[in-house]
């Protein structure tokens, strides 16, 4: 089975929401049919919390990533709800700190627990969030959140900042299209939400970001689940959850929505408590308490 013909039919299986959210163009969870446009490879050793969400059936490493997300605690991963909405805990597996999927040698990792936004919205992908438990703790060190706060005054809003975004798969060449083993980056701009605005019939709420470029640079179908990294108080920190989009290969990447990570802090540290924030909010700050989701084996 191609790679291509597994990420279909998983798309078929668990991406019910595919062009749900119509104006000019589809919206459509980034799933596994396509992913980073326009981006570059990655340096080996660059983004160590890189998760790689796998299909647990199947023994290929390469074959069997179909989303991505980020270590934030020894046994928490943060990924896009639909990417695991409706999937079994013993159907996925993690591997913590991949890069070379056809060379990964490190733990494919078993999942406990999974934890979806209660109030995620699989027809908007409004809370497109959720958090996977595993079940062995890795030793890799996590990625911080930026909470919204910091010491070098980085806006809330992220506009006009440059994200970095993360995934593998599908990628471009002037004449064609190939599923690069080796996870590549690419940089974008967030932009005022009118641009999301004018291409999706839901509009972007203060719990999501847009970002990216009219065309030629865009996280695509695939790359859900992955991060939108920014430098924050000189460091690099989780700011967003790669969420919806338009398929890169009809056209050729635009704007995408990502889950604002600072939006979501009540919902994380329910599960995560001691989760690292950026700025002055505390690990065991009082938030609003939020009621889990939870799916188990």
């Amino acid at each position: 089975m191609t790679r291509l013909v597994l990420a279909l039919l998983l798309v078929w299986w668990t991406q019910p929401a595919l062009a749900l959210d119509l104006k000019d163009a589809p919206l459509a969870p980034i799933d596994a049919t396509s992913k980073i446009l326009g981006g570059v490879q990655a340096a080996p050793g660059a983004w160590p919390w890189i998760a790689a969400l796998l299909s647990a059936d199947d023994p290929s490493v390469f074959y069997a990533q179909f989303c991505s997300g980020v270590l934030i605690d020894q046994s928490w991963v943060l990924t896009a709800a639909h990417c695991v909405q409706g999937m079994s805990a013993t159907k996925i597996q993690v591997a913590v700190g991949a890069y070379d999927l056809t060379k990964f040698t490190g733990s494919r990792t078993p999942v406990k627990s999974i934890r979806i936004h209660p109030q995620f919205s699989s027809t908007s992908l409004y809370n497109d969030i959720a958090l996977v438990e595993l079940g062995v703790p890795s030793a890799i060190q996590p990625i911080a959140l930026f909470s919204g706060e910091s010491v070098d005054k980085t806006p809330p809003s992220l506009l006009g900042k440059l994200v970095t975004v993360l995934g593998w798969g599908l990628a471009d060449t002037a004449t064609s299209w190939y599923y690069p083993a080796i996870l590549r980056q690419v940089s974008l701009p967030v932009v005022a939400d009118s641009s999301c605005n004018d291409i999706y019939s839901n509009p972007v709420l203060p719990s999501q970001f847009c970002a990216g470029y009219y065309e030629g640079k865009d996280a695509c179908e695939g790359d859900s689940g992955g991060p939108a990294v920014v430098q924050v108080d000189g460091a690099w920190v989780h700011a967003g959850i790669v969420s919806a989009g338009v398929p890169c290969r009809e056209y050729f990447g635009w704007y995408g929505k990502y889950t604002r990570t600072s939006a979501h802090l009540a919902f994380i540290r329910q599960s995560v408590p001691n989760v690292a924030v950026t700025g002055k909010i505390p690990a065991g700050a009082t938030l609003p308490a939020v009621n889990l989701l939870l799916l188990t084996p």
